[in-house]
């Protein structure tokens, strides 16, 4: 395949420039085109599947430095890695146990008061009915929607009857994927090695050194990731619950550990935990603390985008915010809740392969393609130059 191309320059002649792609290249390109549509049908086809190996290779690379810390001390790395599940999961039930009293008061806190706050609610709502009673066009809207809700709810209603079952089972089925994550990270831990040196022997040994590179910094990214997040859960929970309990809202341990688990979701978990704690202040108590409660989650949120999330995951994932904006946005719309979690480690793997594969490619091929225009002789003059115009052309 051949294209010519004249450029005429003010400093000189017009140069003719070929590019030529051979066969090898043609069918290479084929090759990755065919390769990229059978990952995409795998990917759909068994997500369910890849979503739990993915969860296995994060969690083994998360601990993979205490596991490698250990084996200095000759303990073997198998060893080592149930000794820290077992740690991990004492610490949990450790925390949980010292929670466990004060939570189950809010709980039951919250279960005595909820007539009270459905009892508020209805009043807010047949106020609010009242008051748009004089506007007949909005108050037809509005009962249509109320009547396309209790249709929803009715055929709903199955499904919430079977709901104890549906939870009952999840929760057994939960159970079996921690077990499966946990057990294919400890293999991971175990065949890691031998899987990169397939891997690596398998491209030319000029690039097997930046083949490493590669290998390592995605298994950094993974760790990062989690232990980033860990941090950041940890510090928004504490600040949250904290100052929550300042301004008096009940339920405060429960409101912070939920705005803990929401930071998960990068950027918009704060947004999530803030309405959720903003409806509780102002059923449970009034609307002058739900707005500050508002105020206290703009604080919050500010903190989060400005302070933690840029310190803690540029330490962990080196990887800018605004990507990870993007990523979060694309990724809870092509795959909901769980592409919003897994949008940062994916995005800071796709940084890395980037960086360290696909940006070294196109600056050889640029700089192939600039020496080979600077390397064409003139063909379209016979007369010859003088000394400055063919050092012009040099240059």
């Amino acid at each position: 395949m051949r294209s010519d191309s004249l450029d005429d320059g003010p400093s000189g002649p017009p140069r003719r420039l070929t590019i030529s792609l051979s066969q090898r290249t043609l069918w290479l390109a084929a090759g990755v085109v065919l390769a990229s549509l059978v990952l995409v049908l795998l990917v759909a086809q068994a997500f369910s599947a890849l979503l739990l190996i993915f969860l296995a290779i994060t969690l083994a690379e998360t601990i993979r430095p205490l596991v490698a810390r250990l084996e200095r001390l000759r303990v073997p790395r198998p060893l080592g890695a149930v000794l820290i599940y077992l740690v991990l999961v004492a610490l949990f039930v450790g925390i949980g146990w010292l929670l466990l009293t004060p939570l189950v008061a809010q709980i039951n806190e919250l279960v005595r008061d909820l007539p009270r706050y459905l009892a508020q609610a209805q009043k807010w709502a047949e106020e609010a009915q009242q008051a748009l009673a004089a506007n007949e066009p909005l108050n037809a809207i509005i009962d249509g929607l109320a009547a396309q809700l209790t249709t929803s709810l009715q055929s709903a209603l199955p499904d919430l009857l079977r709901f104890p079952l549906t939870l009952l089972s999840g929760a057994f089925g939960g159970l079996l994927s921690v077990v499966i994550v946990i057990t294919m990270s400890i293999f991971w831990l175990m065949s890691a090695g031998k899987l990169r040196e397939f891997v690596l022997s398998l491209i030319p040994e000029a690039l097997r050194a930046r083949g490493g590179v590669v290998f390592t910094e995605l298994g950094q990214t993974l760790g990062g990731w989690v232990r980033g997040t860990l941090v950041a859960m940890l510090l928004i929970g504490l600040l949250v619950g904290l100052g929550l309990w300042l301004l008096g809202v009940p339920e405060a341990l429960l409101l912070g550990i939920f705005a803990g688990l929401t930071e998960v979701i990068p950027y918009i978990g704060p947004w999530i935990s803030g309405a959720v704690a903003a409806l509780v202040a102002l059923v449970a108590v009034d609307p002058l603390k739900a707005l500050q409660v508002a105020i206290l989650f703009i604080l919050v949120y500010q903190v989060e985008s400005n302070l933690v999330r840029p310190l803690v995951m540029s330490w962990a994932v080196k990887v800018d915010p605004l990507l990870v904006l993007i990523a979060v946005v694309v990724g809870a719309e092509a795959l909901g809740l769980i592409g919003a979690v897994i949008a940062l480690p994916v995005a800071g793997m796709l940084q890395v392969i980037t960086q360290r594969l696909v940006a070294p490619a196109i600056r050889r091929a640029t700089t192939a393609n600039e020496v080979a225009l600077a390397g064409v002789p003139d063909v379209h003059s016979s007369a010859p130059a003088d000394n400055d115009t063919a050092r012009q052309l040099d240059e």
